[in-house]
């Protein structure tokens, strides 16, 4: 190799005399050359694929993939975090070639690929190889390698493939693109739910008891796919996926508007009923020694029907195992559902079934229904914010939800939502001039006032107000005294 295979000449080198009145240096010199840096990559390449100052070996199985520290760490976060606790551990203890074995299930051709994308700043993968190169690029934190193999993938989105793509490890650090891939599913799910990739996920069968024939009628599947993976966060959260679909999970509506299961109904409840005994004798037959814990007591059924709101949204600490969500659901039968949904970000597929439980005594619920049309869905459905926090300012705002500012256990956050109760939607509004938390927000005439509270450090006397017309935050006159948890009247 030699510089003639970049063809230097002295038209590829800017000079420029001026007499240094430009340059902050003073020099009367200034030279530019706009190939040195294609050139040094391309020297380094070349001396890659000869091995030669080579001073770190990549083991990914029986393979040797060989490289520059310098080079792979500029290209990797997750390499440049590796070999530098490396030389900390060491410290003044230098190798001259440092070998690593990358574990967690790297695939040699992706690696290899972006390897030749750190040295040559260029990316070519046919398309069969373009979800393996995006999990190595999410291992390796090579985030625009990931995003554009990612945008290639959604291009290419089709009902056969979509939930592969959806198994993609890593898939959940890139939340534009899970989002854009469970559209795609829940658009095309009628035709998803009939392919045999859909029915080769593992599957939970789930039954419901409803009291009357009335609520079985008003179920919605979303809503009901909701409550069910709720009630597998709370109950089954640490559970393997051979436990959770080795039986038929029975479960009961209870007081607080959740899921329990039946195995937990208090004996002497009215709904404790041969069915659910029955099921109660099973479950201890099943009893996995690994899921005993402590339980709370399991609320009690109500006598009387209601409407059930779901309106959780609880989340987790690992962004990996954060991923509970339903992603598409349908009714299958007159009382039969099905659902894709994602546990700890794996996808499963949920039975689930509505039962008449017969109760053991006579009830006014076994009048026979009368339907009317404006009966609410017996499982209402609430959309979630957009963000997650607490100690929020929340108010009326002409019959909408404003929730303003708050923490969402990293920061003070300056946000603004509005849900609207009529469309079940949550908009983004402009943001606070400053993050607040634990304080409280008023409306007097057309305009909303945010009043002291805390930024996560001190307590505030800033008060700020916001116009809807102008839809925007502005500063008005600070309170005398900095506070939180301030009231309103």
């Amino acid at each position: 190799m030699s510089r003639a295979d970049l063809d230097l000449n002295g038209e590829d080198m800017v000079e420029q005399s001026n007499g240094g009145d430009s340059s902050p240096t003073g020099a009367e010199l200034i030279f530019h050359d706009e190939k040195l840096q294609a050139y040094t990559l391309h020297s380094l390449n070349m001396m890659r694929k000869n091995r030669t100052f080579c001073d770190v070996i990549l083991h990914v199985g029986s393979s040797e993939l060989h490289g520059h520290r310098a080079v792979l760490a500029s290209a990797s976060p997750h390499l440049l975090e590796l070999f530098t606790a490396d030389v900390d551990s060491k410290g003044a203890v230098r190798e001259n070639v440092v070998t690593y074995q990358l574990n967690g299930g790297f695939d040699k051709v992706a690696l290899e690929k972006l390897i030749d994308y750190a040295y040559t700043a260029q990316l070519e993968v046919r398309s069969h190889q373009v979800k393996s190169v995006f999990m190595t690029a999410t291992k390796l934190k090579m985030d625009r390698v990931a995003k554009e193999c990612a945008r290639h993938l959604i291009q290419h989105l089709s009902p056969e493939n979509c939930i592969e793509i959806r198994s993609l490890t890593g898939i959940a650090h890139n939340k534009s693109f899970v989002t854009q891939v469970d559209a795609f599913i829940n658009s095309q799910f009628d035709v998803v739910c009939k392919l045999p990739v859909l029915l080769a996920l593992p599957c939970m069968r789930i039954e419901v008891l409803n009291q009357t024939r009335q609520e079985m009628s008003l179920v919605s599947s979303d809503s009901l796919s909701l409550l069910v993976l709720d009630w597998l966060k709370r109950s089954h959260e640490d559970n393997s996926f051979e436990i959770l679909t080795e039986k038929t999970h029975l479960l009961y509506l209870a007081l607080d508007n959740s899921l329990q299961d039946c195995a937990e109904l208090p004996s002497g409840d009215i709904s404790d009923t041969e069915i659910v005994q029955d099921y109660k004798k099973m479950s201890k037959k099943c009893i996995n020694p690994n899921t005993q814990k402590q339980r709370r007591k399991a609320p009690m059924q109500p006598a009387k029907n209601r409407v059930l709101i779901y309106s959780r949204s609880d989340t987790l600490e690992s962004e990996c195992n954060s991923d509970w969500s339903c992603i598409a659901s349908k009714k299958v039968g007159e009382h039969s559902f099905l659902a894709l949904v994602t546990l700890r970000g794996k996808l499963v597929t949920l039975s689930v079934v509505l039962r008449l439980n017969r109760l053991s005594s006579p009830s006014p619920k076994d009048q026979p229904p009368i339907i009317h049309p404006d009966i609410p869905d017996m499982y209402l459905g609430l959309a979630n914010m957009v963000s997650v926090k607490c100690g929020a300012g929340c108010v009326n705002l002409n019959g909408n939800l404003l929730v303003c500012g708050g923490y969402d256990r990293a920061e003070c956050l300056r946000s603004v939502e509005l849900y609207d109760p009529s469309s079940n939607i949550w908009a983004d509004l402009a943001p606070m001039r400053e993050a607040r938390g634990r304080f409280d927000i008023a409306v007097v005439g057309t305009k909303v006032y945010a009043v002291g509270g805390c930024n996560g450090t001190t307590e505030l006397a800033t008060v700020e107000c916001y116009d809807p017309n102008e839809k925007k935050w502005q500063r008005v006159t600070s309170l005398p005294l900095a506070r939180s948890n301030t009231g309103k009247y």
